[in-house]
């Protein structure tokens, strides 16, 4: 409810999704959230929310509506806040502009090492994506667009939050 802006980050099978599931759970119920996805794993509990699904394209080609579309659309909706289920290609600059216009209390997740690989990964990505700009702008952008970053592992007790990264 603090609508910290923040990344979710860990390896395959590390609890991302559980943790962005809880902290959905904990959204103020009046509260605007558009979803966006590849695969229906999120379930906001607040009434307006909107989920987004990404579509591959058809047989002929045609079709396909891609993360960094939805993330443009999402933009459109008024939301107060954006969550991406998974962040892996050049939505990640629509992603970083969708996190530093106002949308306070937005949450994505990422696959990466620690912290600060999510935040290396998280620039790497934007480069991908045509108009990002420059590595050292992009790096700016993300310090500013992000709160926390917190990193979850898999350990032999089970799945835990291993580090937490206060970004302002």
């Amino acid at each position: 409810r603090a609508r910290v802006t923040m990344v979710v980050a860990g390896g395959t099978g590390t609890g991302k999704t559980t943790l962005l599931n809880a902290l959905l759970g904990i959204v103020c119920p009046s509260e605007r959230v558009v979803v966006i996805e590849e695969t229906a794993e999120l379930r906001p509990c607040c009434r307006h929310h909107v989920s987004l699904m990404t579509r591959m394209p058809n047989v002929e080609g045609r079709g396909e509506i891609s993360m960094q579309e939805l993330v443009r659309c999402a933009l459109r909706m008024r939301p107060d806040r954006i969550v991406v289920g998974e962040v892996r290609g050049p939505e990640a600059l629509a992603a970083l502009d969708a996190m530093s216009t106002g949308h306070e209390g937005s949450m994505l997740t990422i696959h990466a090492r620690s912290c600060e690989d999510a935040v290396e990964r998280m620039v790497t990505l934007a480069l991908s994506a045509e108009g990002g700009g420059s590595e050292g702008s992009l790096r700016r952008r993300v310090s500013d667009a992000f709160d926390v970053v917190i990193h979850l592992e898999r350990t032999e007790e089970g799945r835990r939050v291993t580090a937490i990264m206060d970004n302002t």
